[in-house]
Parts: C-alpha cells; sequence; structure tokens
C-alpha cells in the first residue's frame, strides 16, 4: 500500500490501534471495499484472520482490489462463518438501520474511464446498484435510515454527476459512503456533504489518517 503515500506507512498496525481505541463489539463496520489484495480465495484468510478478532460486526463490499472476490455465494460461504456480512446489489437490516452496497465504477466521461465491452462492469455494477437501493427501498417501511456503500466515487474523479448519481438521487438513502480515492488532488474535487437530499462522504483509509469515522448512533447522525 505504500505506492499510495506515505500515509500508508504501518498502516496495520495503526488501524488495529485506532479500531480497537474507537469501536466497541456491538457497533456496526463498515468496509466499502479493498479488503485483501490477495488474487484468490485460497490466499485470503490470513487477512480475515487478522480483521476477525477486531470489535464490532463487519459488513463487507468489494474494492477494485479485491480480486480473490468473484462470486457473492462463494465469498459469503467463506465469511459469514468468521462472523461477516457481505453486500453485493442487495441490504442488510442491523439495530434499524439499513445498510445497502454495491461496487459501483467508474463512468463514460471520467477520464480513467476504459471501455470494456466483454464485460461491461461500467452497466453491470449500475444494475447491482439499482437493486441494491431496491432492495433497501422494500425493507424501508418506516422511513428508517440507509446508508448506501459503494466502492467507486460515484461522481467522476472531477466531480461530474453520473448515472449512478441519477440512480441514488431517485432512491435517496441517507448517505452514501464511498472510498477508491487516494491523492490530495482526488480529496479535494470529491463530492461530499448533501448533494441532491443525499449525504455523501469519503471514508478511504489514508483520507481518514487510518481512524474510523463515526456514520450514525442510534440517538441522531454525528460526523467527525
Amino acid at each position: 500500500m505504500v505506492r499510495f503515500g506515505e500515509k500508508w506507512l504501518d498502516h496495520t498496525a495503526r488501524i488495529a490501534q485506532n479500531w480497537r481505541e474507537s469501536i466497541a463489539d456491538q457497533d456496526v463496520v463498515l468496509l466499502p471495499g479493498d479488503v485483501s489484495w490477495a488474487q484468490a480465495t485460497s490466499r485470503i484468510w490470513s487477512d480475515l484472520m487478522w480483521l476477525r478478532p477486531l470489535p464490532g460486526r463487519k459488513i463487507l463490499l468489494r474494492g477494485n482490489h479485491d480480486h480473490w472476490w468473484k462470486d457473492i455465494d462463494k465469498v459469503r460461504k467463506i465469511v459469514e462463518p468468521m462472523g461477516f456480512y457481505a453486500l453485493e446489489g442487495d441490504s442488510i437490516t442491523l439495530d434499524g438501520v439499513i445498510i445497502a452496497g454495491a461496487m459501483g465504477h467508474i463512468a463514460p466521461g471520467d477520464p480513467f474511464y476504459k471501455e470494456d465491452a466483454v464485460k461491461d462492469r461500467y452497466n453491470r455494477e449500475l444494475q447491482r446498484l439499482e437493486r441494491a437501493l431496491m432492495h433497501a427501498a422494500v425493507q424501508r417501511r418506516h422511513g428508517e435510515p440507509v446508508l448506501l456503500m459503494t466502492h467507486y466515487p460515484p461522481f467522476t474523479s472531477e466531480g461530474q454527476r453520473t448515472a449512478y448519481v441519477d440512480v441514488i438521487s431517485r432512491y435517496q438513502p441517507t448517505i452514501c459512503l464511498y472510498g477508491h480515492l487516494h491523492s490530495q488532488r482526488e480529496w479535494e474535487v470529491a463530492k461530499q456533504g448533501q448533494f441532491e437530499g443525499v449525504e455523501y462522504m469519503l471514508v478511504a483509509a489514508d483520507y481518514l489518517d487510518m481512524k474510523p469515522r463515526l456514520i450514525w448512533t442510534q440517538d441522531h447522525r454525528e460526523e467527525l
């Protein structure tokens, strides 16, 4: 991870220390992607075993570096016995809060976008995003808060809206949190705060200096 800058030096120890200082067993921890660099499920165990004893109920989402994550059913067979949850185009309700998840993708119009005619990841993830929010909407019977996790930012790297933003604005989750961005310039243009009734939060680990960010409490939302 040091390829992304000095903020990543000794990051595992710093994450673990900050995690233990601020998270209790009953808390829900949202991990929106890039859980491991492992290329196959056979090589994921050391990372999951590092994560397992840390406090909190952990909800995992796929990131662009999670190459071990190829099939959601197989992923769940691995992580659920370890006490983790995994989301991909769906949602889960814990303690009266609905958490939805879809990885997202770089959108056309972004300078980093590349055509992908074979897998068409852009449209695949757009459909998963809508499925996740539809799934959450069915569960949202009494106005419960909906926390949407994406890995990629729904906006372009230059802060412009995309079809992902159109879907999010239509379903109106309470908060959309995302990671993926690792440079100062990206952080400066990243969309944060209210936009069309949805609150956006960048939660990349290096942006947060390896410290968990409090997203929601039972009594009120608190931003740190």
